[in-house]
């Protein structure tokens, strides 16, 4: 999919105009300073116009809410997680999920924004706008339909989410490698309780 679709899909309203990508990424930069300093349901535009030294009218020239300032930087980390796809060749799908994983853990205002506000929904909105992608990044799907392809990378693309949100809610205190293994054995149990 290409950033124009994305961005329609998106509440948001970043064109590719140099100045207007500038403009989000200093709004950007301005509300993860704000989460520096107080709780995101307690920032307003007007606190995000102080830090990021942008208008308010720019503001909404280019987002509907904070909300979608949230919707803007994470694609912008699927495109740079889409830019380590395309350079790299990943040996084995557990190097692959390592990506994802320390890629997403490496956000932390972000994620702290995203989980205790109950939006890491974002994030699984993130990987499925790019769901081509993420069919061929995770998938043979030769062998499957189109309809089995669509549920795996949905499922797939859940676990994203929910490993960010339980990672954060344990401390932030488990290695990638120690979240990959808990992601496998809960599949693996899944997987045999299903086929009960």
């Amino acid at each position: 999919m290409d950033v124009s679709e994305q961005e329609m899909t998106a509440m948001y309203h970043v064109s590719n105009d140099k100045r207007a990508r500038q403009s989000a990424d200093l709004i950007w930069k301005g509300l993860e300073r704000c989460l520096r300093e107080k709780e995101y349901r307690k920032i307003h535009v007007n606190d995000i116009n102080e830090k990021s030294y942008v208008s308010r009218a720019t503001f909404y020239r280019l987002f509907d809410s904070i909300d979608d300032v949230l919707s803007y930087r994470c694609d912008l980390i699927f495109r740079e997680l889409e830019e380590k796809l395309v350079q790299r060749q990943f040996a084995t799908n557990h190097d692959l999920f390592l990506v994802f994983v320390e890629e997403w853990l490496s956000q932390e205002t972000l994620v702290k924004a995203l989980v205790e506000n109950n939006l890491t929904g974002i994030i699984y909105d993130t990987h499925m706008k790019n769901s081509d992608l993420m069919k061929r990044v995770f998938t043979d799907v030769s062998a499957m339909t189109d309809a089995e392809s669509d549920y795996l990378v949905s499922i797939l693309t859940n676990i994203l989410p929910a490993v960010v949100n339980t990672w954060y809610r344990h401390g932030q205190t488990e290695s990638p490698e120690e979240i990959y293994a808990h992601a496998k054995a809960s599949i693996t149990t899944i997987a045999d309780t299903l086929n009960r």
